[in-house]
């Protein structure tokens, strides 16, 4: 079977992703990259994808890699309007899950564990929400964007949930290897 180009490309970075330790999307084929992308080419190809389960992995980009949000300035530049939105609301979730999940995350990251900057509450309207209510504001705010009733906080927490059972997975493999 044939992948056709623009999923071509979102296996490449799928099997970047997997490098990074954010192995749980699935590819189609076996290629891997010539080279590694820079962090803001990854991070905006992330959100250039054609399906929405690869756009999503950037939140556990973010949450695997927390050094990376340094790379989001660059990111936003390359990308235009809406996707920069994107980009923003997605930054935003991984730093609003991080919170959520900062105990489960914290042992898998070990000397790499730093707290996500707030890029992007006050741009977004979120600073004056309490804290609880956030997650759920956001899901609104990109609800409203892109003009779909999703449950977007489900879909933020899913990327959070595959990352972290994922490795916890790989921790369990590898204890039981000899």
């Amino acid at each position: 079977m044939r992948i056709p180009k623009g999923y071509a490309q979102e296996d490449l970075v799928v099997a970047e992703l997997a490098q990074l330790g954010v192995g749980y999307l699935s590819r189609q084929g076996t290629r891997e990259p010539a080279k590694a992308s820079s962090p803001h080419n990854l991070i905006a190809d992330l959100i250039r994808q054609p399906t929405s389960r690869v756009r999503v992995a950037v939140i556990a980009l973010f949450l695997a890699h927390p050094e990376y949000s340094q790379y989001v300035p660059a990111a936003l530049n390359s990308l235009p309007g809406r996707q920069a939105q994107i980009l923003k609301i997605f930054y935003s979730a991984a730093y609003l899950l991080q919170k959520k999940y900062a105990r489960s995350l914290r042992p898998f990251l070990g000397g790499k564990w730093m707290w996500l900057p707030d890029l992007f509450s006050h741009e977004l309207g979120l600073a004056a929400v309490p804290s609880k209510d956030r997650l759920k504001e956001l899901a609104q705010i990109h609800s409203e964007l892109m003009k779909v009733e999703l449950n977007w906080a489900g879909t933020y927490a899913s990327a959070a949930h595959n990352l972290l059972h994922r490795w916890e997975m790989e921790k369990k493999w590898n204890q039981s290897l000899p």
